[in-house]
């Protein structure tokens, strides 16, 4: 009874998490996380000259928070799913353990939306650096970018721009990749017929 109102309190405070996540946009929360860094202290621009791993933090945090927010948001969902589905009420009857059905049947078969949806994370993730690295004066391709942009450079806009395209379809390939390992009925060998 104690596990079961530890777990409905998780999901009742996963739920919370979720909805305040999703509900604010999230150039918001990194003009709201650079402000709450900039208050307790933490570099809020990157400093070549001293580097050091805390500036990594609140870039981290603004482009992590949303996209689990997200994943979770997904996962519950799948997973609330495959509770519910014949086989897990089947193996419960059969007497498995609530561990094992939950590794072997729910947690499994939940994943496997999710694995499709990393191509669309990793894009996400991308989109979302290319603003979090002008506010927090990171010095990678979205700064890049959006410098060239401002400056009128073709060239570099196009070779970054060529450099966001080539990731974008190894991500698709990966995701299609990680698809076919988690989910058996998918396969890379030629039908026989």
């Amino acid at each position: 009874l104690m596990a079961r109102r530890k777990d409905r309190l998780a999901d009742k405070l996963g739920t919370v998490y979720i909805v305040l996540i999703m509900a604010v946009p999230s150039l918001a929360y990194i003009f709201l996380f650079k402000a709450i860094g900039q208050w307790i202290g933490l570099p809020t621009a990157f400093d070549l000259e001293n580097p050091a791993w805390i500036m990594y933090v609140l870039p981290v945090i603004s482009l992590a928070l949303p996209a689990a927010a997200n994943l979770m948001k997904w996962l519950r969902r799948y997973m609330i799913d495959q509770m519910n589905a014949e086989h897990v009420k089947f193996a419960r009857a059969e007497g498995l353990p609530e561990g094992q059905i939950f590794r072997s049947h729910v947690l499994k078969n939940a994943a496997i939306p999710i694995v499709h949806g990393i191509p669309a994370g990793v894009l996400g993730a991308l989109v979302g650096a290319i603003i979090t690295e002008r506010v927090y004066v990171v010095p990678g391709a979205g700064n890049l970018l959006t410098g060239a942009i401002n400056f009128y450079d073709n060239g570099v806009i196009v070779g970054v721009t060529l450099f966001y395209a080539v990731i974008s379809v190894l991500s698709v390939i990966l995701g299609d990749v990680l698809l076919a390992v988690m989910d058996p009925r998918i396969s890379f060998g030629q039908k026989e017929g």
